[in-house]
């Protein structure tokens, strides 16, 4: 019998990417818990992030300025700030500087209630020797060549839990980025002639 409700337990936490779930619960941590949201880019394809924008329906809607992210893809990030409340919508526009091509997709997070309790479960990391405990208190956006838009909650980068995929939406961009491309073609235009875009790495 507990076998089977150990069982329940495993498909019911992993039925849904984006639904919280824990056998003992919401844990009391010894101080305040402050959610933050990174952008990341896989090394060598930076973005030009132009709009992050954020709703919590009925509650507030904000945006932040980002601008150009380099590396790296599946850690912690970089620009962002603290997310208070936790959204139910993201709309990311950006500039895929290898492409040369604007995305753009709108992230609908179904239960923010549900994500913000899955960030607060114990993911334990290794420091100068011993085990901390802490919790996955940062939302990651990835973003990649093809318009490859990924989510992951994490604190550090080997505790990174994918908790959405999605497809952005390629469109033409009345804005232009000649000094941001020409500064990137310097440092990234040899990568990109051997490597090409490696679509399937995302």
């Amino acid at each position: 019998m507990i076998k089977k409700i150990v069982m329940l337990v495993v498909v019911l936490c992993t039925s849904s990417l984006l639904s919280g779930c824990s056998l003992a619960g919401t844990p009391k941590w010894d101080y305040p818990v402050t959610y933050d949201m990174q952008v990341a880019v896989p090394r060598h394809y930076d973005a030009w992030v132009q709009q992050l924008q954020f709703e919590a329906t009925g509650k507030r809607a904000w945006w932040w300025p980002v601008g150009i992210t380099s590396c790296c893809w599946k850690s912690p990030g970089r620009g962002g700030g603290e997310l208070e409340p936790m959204p139910d919508y993201i709309h990311v526009t950006w500039y895929s500087l290898a492409e040369q091509q604007s995305y753009t997709r709108l992230i609908h997070i179904p239960d923010p209630d549900a994500l913000r309790e899955r960030m607060e479960q114990p993911a334990p990391v290794q420091r100068n020797g011993k085990t901390i405990n802490m919790p996955r208190d940062t939302l990651v956006l990835g973003l990649a060549p093809g318009g490859t838009v990924v989510l992951w909650i994490m604190n550090w980068a080997e505790t990174a839990i994918e908790v959405g995929r999605y497809q952005a939406v390629p469109f033409d961009d009345d804005v232009r980025y000649e000094g941001a491309l020409e500064a990137y073609m310097e440092r990234e235009g040899d990568y990109l002639k051997q490597h090409g875009l490696q679509l399937d790495r995302w």
